[in-house]
């Protein structure tokens, strides 16, 4: 049996996705009917999105969640969605910089290897262009060249600490990115949560081919 266990901050927990929780739920809700329709559960996902989480806040609650759901003769895959929140500027700087950031992700990756997972990580989604440098109604300013810097970092570790990335970036900038963002200009809306979860859901299936 594969367990999926889902990090990330408040569009991985699915918010503004009124229609079906997200992204993550979504793909609980596949799995889950996948084995309803075969009474065999192959796969099973835990959505830990939290919102407004940084990688800070995932290196506090990492080896806790792991070691909950981790059963000796499970497989298990660690999906990694992280960014959004360390790239907000706080005093003049990314609320966690790049050295953190890089620090964090490697920490936890390290941490899960002792398991032998396999380990995803998602790259940043992008920004409205009218929310581009500009305070949005939560208070946050960001910025699409962090985004970019921090995406060459996500795909960076991931060659360097061998593990899998998708870019879930492009296909909302050529699928025309704000019909699938909602109406602040961050998360996903239920079209964007339908996008990702289509790549994501690719993704995972080549990831739990028997051959990997």
């Amino acid at each position: 049996m594969l367990k999926i266990l889902c990090f990330g901050d408040s569009i991985t927990l699915g918010e503004k996705d009124a229609m079906q929780g997200g992204w993550a739920d979504r793909l609980k809700t596949h799995f889950f009917e996948q084995y309803i329709d075969s009474q065999r559960q192959e796969i099973s996902l835990y959505n830990l999105g939290i919102a407004g989480e940084t990688t800070d806040g995932l290196v506090r609650r990492f080896e806790t969640e792991l070691n909950a759901r981790s059963v000796r003769g499970h497989d298990l895959l660690l999906v990694f969605a992280y960014g959004c929140n360390d790239i907000v500027i706080h005093k003049d700087k990314n609320t966690v910089p790049e050295y953190y950031f890089v620090r964090n992700i490697k920490h936890c990756i390290e941490s899960a290897k002792k398991l032998k997972t396999k380990i995803l990580l998602l790259s940043l989604l992008p920004i409205s262009d009218l929310s581009e440098g500009k305070i949005n109604q939560y208070g946050q300013l960001r910025f699409d060249q962090d985004i970019q810097t921090y995406n060459l970092i996500i795909k960076n570790l991931a060659h360097e600490m061998m593990c899998e990335y998708l870019d879930v970036y492009t296909p909302f900038v050529e699928q025309n990115k704000e019909e699938h963002l909602s109406g602040d200009g961050l998360h996903p809306n239920s079209k964007g949560h339908k996008l990702l979860y289509q790549t994501i859901k690719q993704k995972i299936f080549y990831l739990s081919c028997p051959k990997l």
